[in-house]
């Protein structure tokens, strides 16, 4: 009887051996059923127990696989995401490790820029020699510096000389003033809008006036009209010169 009851749950377990995913699989509740009733030798259920629980191991790998497939897409995207951020803290650290390279990037771009003052350019580049100077970018942050120098005195020196000369001309004008060698328009442009505290500190007082003329006989100019030598008038506005004509000439 017992051979028979053997016979008949070997070929229960039989499908263990074929299909894993049989629905007639002997299962491990089963396989104790049995093993309680004694219909089962030791080895032959300890033999059992270990291709069920192998079985069940393999449809467990086979679940997790189709999970991880499934799931594939969605850890692509959070794998490029985290290389992505890795990327990005890779390049910001790399700023840290060599702010030298970084700095002179900076320093490279200002340089090139047509609208950067020279000013802020030379306190870049003496801020990058102050700072770094150790670095093998350091010679050409040197010529930056010595570029910008002369760049910074050549406008200096543009400068005082456009002084000087500005100077020059303005004493050359004060001399053709007191020597009444200026044209109609020459006094127009140097009378125009002086008060006329001013005007008689250059001309001295006027020959005639009024509430809004002062006149100046002689021979002050020449009358672009006639071409004849001429006197002043210069009309004013609230104490200002705003115009200068020229009159016939007529003794101081």
């Amino acid at each position: 009887m017992k051979r028979l009851l053997l016979a008949l749950t070997l070929l229960a377990a039989a499908p263990l051996a074929g299909r894993a995913d049989s629905s007639s699989t002997l299962s491990a509740s089963q396989l104790d059923a049995l093993d309680r009733r004694g219909y089962l030798t030791p080895s032959f259920a300890a033999a059992a127990r270990a291709l069920i629980e192998a079985k069940e191991e393999q449809r467990n790998a086979h679940h997790e696989q189709d999970e991880l497939v499934n799931s594939l897409p969605d850890l692509q995207n959070v794998a490029a995401t985290e290389e992505g951020k890795v990327a990005a803290l890779k390049e910001e650290l790399s700023r840290y490790e060599h702010p030298d390279e970084t700095d002179m990037e900076a320093l490279r771009r200002e340089m090139k820029d047509p609208a950067a003052k020279p000013e802020d350019q030379m306190a870049l580049a003496q801020a990058y020699v102050w700072t770094y100077p150790a670095s093998p970018l350091e010679p050409e942050a040197q010529q930056y510096l010595a570029q910008i120098q002369k760049k910074l005195a050549d406008a200096v020196q543009t400068q005082k000389e456009a002084a000087a000369a500005q100077a020059a001309a303005q004493v050359k004008l004060l001399q053709r003033v007191k020597a009444h060698d200026l044209n109609l328009n020459e006094w127009g442009f140097f009378l125009l809008n002086k008060t006329q505290t001013e005007v008689a500190d250059y001309l001295g007082q006027p020959s005639s006036s009024d509430d809004e003329h002062w006149t100046y006989a002689g021979a002050w100019t020449t009358d672009p009209v006639t071409n004849q030598k001429a006197g002043l008038q210069l009309t004013f506005n609230g104490g200002r010169v705003i115009g200068v004509v020229a009159v016939p000439m007529t003794p101081p």
